[in-house]
């Protein structure tokens, strides 16, 4: 695990550091797949020699690195068009996650892969805003019913009617069920305060300052354990900290609330860890967090990142995806540790968010998977 897990670090290294070419390194077949699943083709591609690896593989790399790029530019020149009109109507909408950080940072915008376009905005600008995306060509999709979104952070997605591309129209950052939906730094008055006027490609937009951008990003990757596409959280952290001179003391200011504060201290804390800050300065800010995280709430929880984030190691039988999900979630709570270790064997017999965890078929269909599932 050890040299795969140097091989992924090593391209979130050429990301974060803008580090020479290792054209040097060998890459294990299983270390390229898992790079390909966890959407780093592009960088793996511009990294690594790829003349061990099999050609059939090699070919899927490359298909996979264009394709990538191709995709990136039908994201962007869709997010220019919607902000083009969006700007003829007086409304300057913010720019979060993947689009915001990819065109801001980056080294190459297209390494950042991303599902769907987020924008935010006000919420009277709202009827305006849907007008706009209609007149542009997209329709709202969702297998979820309308009761859904009248408590979500955004609105029904939006789906471009011939180019597939989703678009997600924000009216805030978290959604209602959240742990941190009362938190302060997540309310329209801080987003307000902590936002910057910017650019992209002449066109005016916000994007979130740094400090509300690392708390942002932190605690909405530790909401939930997502191996593809979970890397990017990483990279997207160590470029803000490695190119701007974030106000530490503000970003623990932001990071008061005791979710918040877990999840920035173990993102922040990995990286450091990792060699993916060039900044040690951060170091003695660290301790500063309020974190509630104790020993082993961290050590289980690096290992669960090196496991099936790093190197992407599968689901078993008795530690599956919910499994593993339910205990992501259990350590990163503020819950006192003791409470922890009470509820961890009674959160994997009785799962928190299944409908059914006292159903008796619900339980026996459980244990049939655990017994008769295949490796």
């Amino acid at each position: 695990m050890t040299a795969q897990k140097n091989k992924i670090i090593l391209l979130l290294q050429q990301i974060a550091l803008l580090t020479e070419k290792n054209s040097k390194g060998s890459l294990s077949d299983n270390t390229a797949r898992w790079a390909l699943q966890a959407r780093l083709a592009p960088v793996l591609v511009d990294t690594f020699l790829t003349t061990d690896l099999t050609p059939a593989l090699v070919q899927q790399l490359k298909a996979d690195a264009l394709t990538t790029k191709f995709w990136f530019q039908t994201q962007y020149q869709a997010t220019l068009e919607l902000v083009t009109e969006l700007n003829k109507q007086k409304i300057t909408p913010t720019l979060l996650k993947g689009m915001s950080i990819s065109t801001a940072f980056y080294p190459k915008p297209y390494y950042r892969n991303m599902r769907d376009i987020d924008l935010l905005v006000e919420q009277q600008q709202l009827k305006q805003v849907e007008q706009i995306m209609r007149v542009l060509g997209y329709e709202q999709k969702s297998h979820l019913p309308d009761e859904f979104y009248k408590t979500h952070h955004h609105t029904k997605p939006w789906r471009h009617k011939t180019k597939d591309i989703w678009l997600e129209i924000h009216t805030g950052l978290v959604p209602a069920s959240s742990p941190c939906s009362a938190a302060k730094v997540f309310s329209l008055a801080t987003i307000n305060s902590e936002k910057q006027l910017n650019n992209i490609d002449g066109k005016e937009i916000y994007r979130l300052n740094p400090e509300l951008q690392i708390v942002y990003i932190a605690t909405h990757w530790a909401d939930e354990l997502k191996q593809t596409g979970g890397l990017f959280a990483f990279a997207d952290i160590a470029l803000i900290i490695n190119n701007t001179q974030p106000d530490y003391k503000k970003l623990i200011h932001l990071s008061s609330e005791p979710y918040i504060a877990n999840a920035v201290y173990i993102l922040l804390s990995y990286l450091l860890k990792n060699g993916l800050l060039r900044d040690s300065a951060i170091r003695p800010y660290l301790k500063k967090i309020s974190h509630s995280l104790v020993f082993f709430d961290q050590w289980l929880v690096y290992k669960f990142i090196d496991h099936y984030l790093i190197t992407g190691k599968p689901f078993g039988r008795m530690l599956t995806i919910n499994n593993i999900g339910i205990l992501w979630k259990l350590l990163l709570s503020p819950l006192p540790a003791g409470k922890k270790l009470i509820l961890i064997p009674v959160y994997i017999a009785f799962p928190p968010q299944a409908n059914k965890k006292f159903n008796l078929n619900f339980q026996l269909s459980r244990i049939k998977r655990l017994l008769f599932k295949s490796s």
